[in-house]
């Protein structure tokens, strides 16, 4: 008998690929989020497609640099929570009668704002805990557990919101309790992302050379792969109605 990971594999990969087109266009918004990261004057370097800031070079920012930073960190991720609303209501769209990009823009000024609000907190309680841990010896094996629980955790967030038009409270608790309930889906989609951007740094290596590959993979990973991550992911979510299997 087929398991339900098998199952909702098959069919996110057959949806996305039916709906390629359009997943990729609503997608764009990705790759200038995180863009602005790396042009704004931070310690900044890309890694695996994605953007990373040093933190430990934080003290050397003028006041103005972390004021730049700081907005240019919050327009990517209000960028990133409207484009993962954006492919949440193309899935959602479906199994509803309402027009996908009226639905986005009815949807830009709610469910991204509360997904861009849930992040914004993550990312301040990330930057506490690493600034109470800062010089614990323990350091390099606290936090990147603190992490792994807290997007664990937090995992189902945007579909709470998008599907279930959860407010930010409700959304937290159905993401906790989803991931709690399915943690092989969390698992799953963790390694298969890990696979697929380790395999397109491979590849981007093979092909370029420099800083040439990392913007080939967060290229690629912006339009390509995160899409297909989003559309996985909410089809998991979804598992927990019966009717939409």
């Amino acid at each position: 008998m087929e398991d339900d990971f098998s199952r909702v594999f098959k069919y996110a990969a057959d949806f996305y690929l039916r709906r390629l087109g359009l997943i990729v266009l609503f997608s764009i918004p990705f790759v200038f989020a995180f863009l602005i990261p790396v042009l704004v004057a931070a310690p900044t370097y890309l890694a695996l497609g994605g953007v990373f800031l040093r933190t430990g070079s934080m003290p050397e920012l003028s006041l103005a640099d972390l004021i730049i930073t700081a907005l240019g960190y919050a327009i990517a991720v209000f960028l990133i929570a409207d484009t993962i609303v954006n492919v949440n209501i193309i899935v959602r769209s479906k199994r509803t009668l309402t027009e996908v990009t009226q639905d986005i823009l009815g949807a830009m000024g709610t469910h991204a704002m509360r997904i861009f609000y849930i992040y914004t907190l993550m990312l301040l309680v990330m930057f506490i805990i690493q600034l109470l841990l800062y010089d614990n010896p323990l350091q390099s094996w606290l936090y990147p557990l603190f992490l792994l629980v807290l997007s664990y955790l937090l995992f189902f967030v945007p579909p709470a919101v998008v599907i279930d038009h959860s407010d930010t409270p409700t959304a937290i608790r159905r993401s906790a309790q989803m991931a709690l309930q399915k943690p092989r889906f969390f698992i799953m989609w963790t390694l298969m992302a890990f696979f697929s951007l380790s395999l397109l740094k491979v590849v981007a290596d093979f092909l370029f050379s420099g800083v040439f590959a990392g913007y080939f993979v967060l290229l690629v990973d912006s339009l390509i792969i995160l899409p297909f991550l989003i559309v996985l992911q909410t089809q998991m979510y979804m598992e927990k109605y019966p009717l939409a299997r």
